[in-house]
């Protein structure tokens, strides 16, 4: 594994790696996954566990889950874009929906033990899935200006 590749989507490190700019214009299937269930489970660790180790132990869990379905992201050859709380969103450059629908169905495979068993935190709260996906033409656009904080395209 890349260094980098935890902060980094995959798309945009193999860009850099080539030393090519991703295009501002292309085509491909957007996939957003929002994991539902967190709330539940953070409430249960607190009262089980205090806030601290209730806390450590909720990011195990996220950890645990995000790996395994960036994992069957990267497997379809897509790109994790954002985190946004207990949601991902991802993209499949050059895909018509067919790809992404796929990736989809095995995210939806890999969160069953998390929806049928207790965690590996103790606490039995499950967790599941929903996931929207729209393929189509897209634009990345240059955010951020690079004298305050950086910038990149997304």
């Amino acid at each position: 594994m890349h260094p980098l590749e935890p902060f980094v989507p995959i798309d945009r490190l193999r860009a850099l790696a080539h030393g090519v700019p991703l295009p501002d214009r292309t085509q491909g299937a957007a996939l957003f996954a929002d994991i539902t269930g967190f709330t539940p489970l953070t409430h249960a660790l607190v009262v089980n566990h205090g806030y601290r180790t209730g806390a450590e132990k909720l990011t195990r869990q996220l950890n645990t889950v995000y790996e395994a379905l960036v994992n069957v992201v990267h497997r379809f050859g897509g790109s994790v874009i954002g985190f946004s709380g207990d949601a991902i969103t991802c993209w499949f450059d050059g895909d018509d929906g067919w790809l992404a629908t796929t990736c989809a169905l095995d995210m939806q495979n890999v969160m069953k033990p998390f929806a049928s068993s207790s965690t590996d935190v103790g606490v039995n709260e499950p967790l599941t899935i929903k996931i929207a996906i729209a393929a189509g033409p897209a634009r990345r656009f240059l955010v951020g200006d690079p004298e305050i904080q950086g910038s990149g395209n997304i």
